[in-house]
């Protein structure tokens, strides 16, 4: 069956839950895998017009805007509606044309007990239709249980490998490593390596695909002495900084430069982590910065489950390791300390010795429970220096989400 709508929504009730990132990002803008979400459906859907909703219309706008996206609805029949939450993989598209077939009927999906999503065959008038479908009274299908669907933000860590093998298949076309490629790097499962014609690569430099594909995008440098483990993806324009280890299910995504120890983590898109210090199950947002010699704790001493604080609600993640979430434009000085399962708002600038607290909140100076409010007007000032040099500024409505976050810590 070719659906001729594609509808991604997201739920201002479940926003929440992946803050800090969902202060300035619609849930399917994550980078999971190789991908964001909603690249990805537009991969796995490459036949079908995809459109967004959001109960939050500057998130949406912001989205939209900054790349470069025109949100045309297809108001027409076989429409497929599906939560941002549910992360797409290579199967989804011949899954859904088994469970759905030639109907005419509507069918609520449903995966794991969670409503996944909706297909209908009637035409939708308006995105206000899209808050009344859990109402319907709509045929029950159950999903595919290997899919995967993400609840909070750290599930998206949890899920980074599943992503990343899944995605593989769409690299394909990028040739694996030829015997001259470059003098003196050492590739171990070749066939599951794939890499971009312009990347460059120094001697000294271990790739090793035996535990999933390894992925160098376009424009990617890698320096000497850097050892990547996969599954792995490095995206367009990013940098591997001398003697970096670089170990599997982690994701960097475009413009960013990477050193030290990386395990597991997500890096989202023009962060930096260029110096030695570890990185472990993490996620950080865009236009991020650690210091040198940042390191974060990603396992209690108790091998105990995680409990994080967001906001003020105190959340059991179900993992046993869990190391740093960080917003958007959050800088940490040299030697920072995170503790396990810390979770830093937007705009922070983190300067205090030892380890800092698990939840510190936007705009802090300082990053302890006491440290004063970074000043918004001096804050917008460093964004704006920090995104120009990468030829990109901050739109209006992210300085209007920006703005309403102040207002709520200040």
């Amino acid at each position: 069956m070719r659906f001729d709508s594609v509808i991604l929504f997201e739920s201002i009730h479940k926003n929440e839950n992946f803050y800090p990132f969902s202060i300035l990002h619609p849930i399917w803008e994550m980078r999971v895998g190789a991908m964001r979400i909603f690249e990805k459906y537009k991969t796995v859907f490459e036949a079908s017009s995809i459109s967004f909703y959001s109960s939050n219309s500057l998130i949406l706008e912001s989205f939209l805007e900054r790349f470069s996206l025109e949100n045309k609805i297809s108001y027409s029949k076989k429409n497929l509606i599906l939560s941002a939450q549910l992360l797409p993989n290579t199967e989804l598209l011949s899954e859904l044309d088994n469970l759905i077939g030639t109907s005419n009927k509507n069918h609520t999906l449903i995966l794991d007990g969670k409503i996944a999503g909706y297909y209908t065959d009637d035409t939708i008038n308006g995105l206000e239709e899209l808050e009344d479908l859990n109402s319907k009274d709509y045929i029950r299908v159950e999903l595919n249980s290997e899919l995967k669907y993400i609840d909070y933000i750290w599930d998206a860590i949890s899920h980074n490998k599943y992503a990343l093998l899944d995605d593989a298949h769409y690299y394909r076309h990028l040739p694996s490593p030829k015997e001259d490629y470059s003098k003196g790097v050492h590739y171990l499962n070749k066939t599951c390596i794939y890499i971009h014609e312009s990347v460059k690569i120094h001697p000294n430099v271990v790739i090793d695909a035996n535990d999933g594909a390894v992925i160098l995008d376009e424009g990617v440098k890698i320096m000497a002495g850097s050892t990547i483990l996969g599954p792995c993806y490095i995206g367009k324009n990013s940098t591997v900084k001398v003697g970096a280890k670089i170990y599997g299910s982690t994701s960097i995504g475009e413009v960013c430069k990477v050193g030290g120890e990386v395990e597991g983590s997500i890096i989202q898109s023009y962060s930096n982590k260029q110096h030695d210090g570890f990185l472990g199950h993490s996620f950080i947002s865009e236009w991020v910065n650690l210091g040198a010699d940042t390191n974060t704790s990603d396992l209690k001493n108790t091998y105990s489950e995680i409990t994080v604080l967001q906001r003020n609600n105190e959340v059991k993640t179900g993992t046993m390791f869990l190391g740093l979430i960080c917003g958007d434009h959050t800088k940490s000085a040299i030697n920072t300390q995170f503790n396990t399962g810390t979770i830093a708002g937007v705009c922070g600038i983190l300067v205090r010795p030892g380890f800092l607290p698990n939840h510190i909140k936007s705009f802090s100076w300082g990053g302890l429970q006491t440290s004063p409010t970074y000043k918004y007007s001096k804050a917008i000032e460093v964004c704006e220096i920090v995104m120009q040099r990468r030829d990109k500024h901050l739109t209006n409505s992210e300085r209007e989400l920006l703005q309403l976050e102040y207002e709520k810590v200040k």
